[in-house]
């Protein structure tokens, strides 16, 4: 009894601590224009700034995580589905994908590529029937909806899953790309997936299977964190893993099971629609459209688009898009204005990756957005606004409508862009604005770039590991159930693991993939002065600069930021403005100081196996 006093003590004060400082983490997330510098300190000539935001930083750490969040989660209660280290083997923990046992340097004779498309709907058939059933995935919990946003012609938007299945006529096995409108699903969740389709993978040789996230801000709770976690954790608390009993996780069941049902649908439905035909590679600067929020600055500005077109002219060809860029242009709609004064706004969205499927599909493409190396990298909505008067997810809308067009029209002229733009129902509006005094038209100086085929070889292999937990709030999270991630404990030691994936890819000779548990830094993919001290060097100048990001894929565990300069609350150092400027991105959502040199660390020992 006396232990669970002090646990209930112990919650107080934890979700007073974390949504004391959520609360301003939101704030920051509000549209910033990134060339206004903000919430900058200046601290005049005290010296080495830099080293100065080092020392906070250590001391921060220190009390934060190792004294104060160390002690709340000492007193809690471990949950039912804690797992003892002594009772796990990895080796036999179930429905992982290692992917090829074997990878090829070029095209095999008869190679040819084949792709296969499925989109389904992952709004559950009750919502907007139930008040209060569904929790909005960021910022705030008990933030419950019952709508979902609509066009500018009022049709309703809808959240899904894409999939696209590679193949490369080799023999050795598909694989499966699956992205989820939603802020991120755990690895644990992923598994139930890949179980629906057991059976099918096999019979089918689907050697790898892939879930992501697209990471919008707006979409349904998929994480378990925002929809009760208080009576989550409290329920817990009661079926410890002591005593027995099961498990409650913070995720709706029933919007799980319908992410899981439409998932394993559309893997059935993407391999069935399996076509042969030739995949295009290109690449465009998109430098404009999104900036990074967290110094210093590092992002990759370039969008990647890979095409498939089918040789069969009449089946429809497929727009793989890759970019880095946070979908929560929506979410910035805080309140409504009402008759009554204003309101939560609670409304649903898949952000700016919906209107770049609505471009695509008025041209006769399916369409996948997947994530790239996103970090601190948010959207730059200015270009898209154009100087109208449009609310948040107006922006949001505009801004997947311009990047629709740009993935689409990369390698066109600037007349072919513009025969587009029409041909699609001009849904940026160019023959109504064009000429305002703020008005920029898309495709206006358009450069064309050029593409490449991609040889028809595929390579993909997987690694699962333990990954440490360091950073006590995911700790908090995670040995109370709130957050689904598979826990195990050693406890001699009183420390927690979990079992993540990361992966590696190539297509052809075109492109190499990383593919990542968790949300990168650019300063580990394209290197930066911040970067020294990192225990390896950044990955394009290890693997080639023809190495791209797909991240959160399968998994969620977080921000990748470089260990030298990890903080959970702190400083950053500012070398434009020679200030410092705060920081906190990783104190709700990481794994931990160590985790970027372990994922960067084993995905070179993952790739050292294979090249």
């Amino acid at each position: 009894m006396k232990k669970k006093l002090l646990s209930l003590c112990a919650i107080a004060v934890c979700f007073a601590v974390l949504f004391s400082l959520a609360m301003p983490a939101a704030s920051a997330a509000q549209p910033v224009n990134p060339k206004v510098e903000s919430s900058a300190l200046d601290l005049g000539s005290l010296g080495d700034k830099a080293s100065i935001a080092q020392i906070i930083n250590k001391i921060s750490n220190f009390l934060l995580n190792k004294i104060l969040l160390n002690a709340i989660s000492y007193f809690m209660p471990d949950n039912a589905d804690v797992t003892n280290m002594k009772n796990f083997d990895l080796d036999e923990y179930e429905d992982f994908y290692a992917g090829m046992e074997t990878f090829v340097d070029a095209a095999q004779s008869g190679a040819v590529w084949s792709l296969g498309y499925a989109s389904e709907s992952i709004l559950p058939e009750d919502f907007g029937k139930e008040s209060m059933k569904y929790a909005r995935g960021s910022y705030v919990p008990w933030w419950y909806s019952t709508e979902i946003y609509s066009d500018e012609d009022g049709v309703k938007e809808d959240i899904k899953v894409r999939t696209i299945i590679l193949n490369d006529g080799t023999g050795r096995g598909s694989a499966a790309f699956c992205v989820i409108d939603c802020i991120g699903i755990s690895n644990t969740d992923i598994r139930k997936v890949r179980a629906k389709v057991e059976k099918f993978a096999k019979e089918n040789n689907i050697v790898s299977i892939n879930v992501s996230a697209t990471h919008t801000h707006s979409g349904i709770d998929s994480q378990g964190v925002w929809t009760a976690p208080l009576s989550t954790i409290g329920s817990n608390m009661f079926s410890p893993n002591i005593t027995g009993g099961t498990a409650k996780h913070g995720v709706d069941e029933d919007f799980l099971a319908t992410v899981v049902d439409s998932t394993a649908k559309s893997i059935k439905e993407a391999f069935a629609d399996l076509k042969k035909g030739d995949l295009y590679y290109a690449s465009a600067d998109i430098t404009g459209y999104t900036f990074d929020r967290t110094p210093p600055y590092c992002f990759d500005p370039t969008m990647y688009r890979l095409e498939f077109v089918p040789r069969d002219a009449s089946a429809t060809p497929t727009l793989i898009s890759n970019f880095g860029c946070h979908p929560e242009s929506s979410s910035y709609d805080w309140v409504n204005e009402t008759e009554d004064g204003t309101e939560l706004d609670t409304k649903i969205s898949a952000d700016f990756v919906y209107y770049m499927e609505k471009v695509a599909n008025r041209a006769g493409y399916n369409f996948i957005y997947i994530q790239g190396d996103v970090g601190t990298v948010s959207s730059s909505r200015g270009n898209s606004n154009d100087g109208l008067d449009t609310d948040a997810h107006g922006g949001a809308m505009r801004y997947g409508y311009e990047l629709g067009y740009i993935a689409l029209g990369m390698t066109m002229t600037q007349a072919e862009c513009e025969a587009l733009n029409t041909e699609t129902g001009d849904l940026l509006g160019v023959a109504t604005y064009s000429g305002g005094e703020d008005y920029t038209i898309w495709y206006a100086d358009w450069q064309p770039v050029e593409e490449v085929a991609v040889e028809p070889f595929l390579n993909i292999k997987h690694d699962q590991f333990m990954m440490e937990i360091e950073n006590n709030v995911a700790e908090v999270l995670t040995e109370t159930g709130l957050a689904s991630n598979f826990v195990i404990k050693d406890y001699k030691t009183e420390t927690y693991y979990t079992v993540t994936e990361l992966g590696y890819m190539e297509l052809g000779n075109a492109l190499k993939v990383f593919l990542c548990p968790g949300e990168t830094f650019n300063e580990l993919v394209l290197g930066d002065p911040a970067l020294e001290g990192f225990p390896y060097e950044c990955l394009r100048d290890t693997h080639g600069d023809n190495l791209i990001v797909f991240d959160l894929q399968n998994d969620a565990i977080g921000y990748l930021e470089p260990d030298n300069y990890y903080v959970m609350a702190g400083y950053q150092y500012d070398p434009k403005n020679d200030s410092l400027k705060g920081d906190t991105w990783c104190l709700l959502v990481s794994m931990g100081q160590n985790a970027a040199s372990t994922i960067v660390g084993k995905f070179n020992d993952l790739v050292a196996t294979v090249r």
